[in-house]
């Protein structure tokens, strides 16, 4: 048991410390080749594709943003994907002159609606971006310069939350910030094993179709790329703007998905966990993979130092006794979420958790293409 104990310890706290400490001190010795816009003799024309459903009321807002964007006239394109609407997002987007649409009358889910996009794209870039995030007016010009860079196959932007109205928002937004730490460090190093899906940009001859009921077009396309050698980078300065959920059990639902996401790729992909055929294999093992045993080893640490005798192990059971009863009490209660302490081990325990839900999903065939809003 006590061997048992100390080997889940390690997995997790290599997991969580370990490789992202690992992974942020070998990038400081690369050394990364700046992006800057201003040495970008000739700009490529870019189409933004956007796929929604039943979006009529963000649809405004989103053109209104996407016209904003600080691009050379003559230059950006926008395309639009119905992806079986039902409200009046079609005819808003019909209306507007400056909209290429493409639309069909079944609910398909995102992947559909993007393979059905691209071969309406005429422009050598495509930008992929999300119709509820504000994009930055410069976010265009640091993606497509970064693309630009020799060896680089994708871009994937920075998702940045504002205004968090509740503490477990807030702890939400410290994740994030953790995982922008350890995709910034992999993308200096080589590669990101991924990028965020609602901003990201890629040649058109490099995209490939997608199974249609795919759930994450943005962990598979990139990981695609990487596959051929190509370095997928993140871009901090192409910046978006998103409002944190404001529950955890949004977060949950959103979660569970994209890790189910996870699962159903990495049954597709087997050749991510050979390391001869996966370029970025330890990056995508300790970040990605291990991420969804957490929970498992958890329970083996838990259960070990309960079954050891010994102080320190008394110690080590009472302590993540105490931590998940601090979660509990955050979820049952509300206004404890004010303390940071609380809402993190809350926080902590629904993203484990979801992993563990997100397995049970996949194995039972639970898989659903069509996003829900969020």
């Amino acid at each position: 048991m006590e061997l048992l104990f100390w080997l889940a310890f390690a997995f997790v706290a290599y997991t969580f410390v370990g490789y992202p400490v690992g992974i942020w001190a070998l990038s400081r010795l690369r050394r990364e080749e700046p992006a800057e816009p201003a040495a970008l003799a000739e700009w490529p024309a870019v189409t933004v594709v956007i796929a929604v459903h039943d979006e009529a009321a963000r649809i405004p807002a989103k053109i209104e943003n996407l016209r904003g964007l600080d691009y050379p006239p003559g230059r950006l394109h926008f395309l639009f994907v119905s992806d079986g609407s039902t409200d009046a997002s079609e005819a808003l987007l019909a209306r507007e002159p400056d909209v290429t649409l493409v639309r069909y009358a079944e609910r398909r889910g995102k992947a559909h609606a993007l393979n059905q996009a691209l071969p309406c794209v005429t422009t050598p870039i495509v930008v992929f971006a999300d119709v509820r995030q504000q994009i930055e007016r410069q976010a265009l010009r640091h993606l497509v310069a970064r693309l630009m860079q020799p060896g680089v196959g994708a871009v994937s932007g920075e998702l940045v939350h504002v205004d968090p109205r509740t503490r477990s928002a807030a702890h939400i937004g410290l994740y994030w910030r953790y995982e922008k730490w350890i995709r910034r460090s992999e993308s200096r190093f080589a590669s990101t094993v991924g990028v965020t899906g609602a901003l990201y940009a890629m040649r058109r001859e490099d995209y490939t179709p997608l199974a249609p009921d795919t759930l994450l077009d943005d962990f598979e396309q990139p990981m695609l790329l990487a596959r051929k050698g190509r370095r997928v980078v993140f871009e901090p300065r192409a910046v978006m703007y998103d409002e944190l959920q404001e529950d955890v059990a949004g977060e949950r639902k959103r979660k569970i998905r994209t890790l189910t996401g996870n699962f159903q790729s990495f049954a597709r992909h087997r050749w991510l966990f050979s390391p001869r055929s996966n370029p970025l294999f330890v990056q995508f093992v300790s970040h990605k993979w291990f991420r969804l045993l957490v929970p498992y080893a958890l329970m083996v640490m838990w259960t070990a130092s309960l079954l050891t005798t010994g102080p320190l192990y008394r110690l080590a059971a009472a302590g993540q006794a105490a931590f998940y009863a601090l979660a509990v009490l955050g979820a049952s209660i509300p206004r404890l979420r004010r303390s940071r302490l609380v809402s993190f081990a809350e926080v902590f325990v629904e993203l484990n958790r979801a992993s563990v839900l997100a397995l049970r999903n996949y194995l039972g065939g639970r898989v659903e293409a069509r996003w829900e809003k969020t």
